[in-house]
């Protein structure tokens, strides 16, 4: 995968981070916002994953490139 590809990924899970997030503040107290206060800890817990990886990716060093 490239890290094109990781980015457009992470911006999406940033997007429906901050979806989730507000339809918990939306939400009352209750059965649906506990459902979906599990839903935000999933997608920030793949967005955090995804972050990661692009860091990684960044990180590697690039062998057999000349500057």
């Amino acid at each position: 995968m490239s890290i094109r590809e990781i980015a457009r990924n992470l911006y999406e899970l940033k997007r429906l981070v901050e979806e989730k997030e507000r339809a918990v503040e939306a939400e009352p107290p209750g059965e649906g916002r506990e459902r979906l206060q599990r839903e935000l800890a999933k997608a920030r817990a793949e967005y955090q994953r995804v972050r990661k990886i692009l860091e990684g990716e960044k990180d590697e060093p690039s062998f057999g490139r000349r500057p």
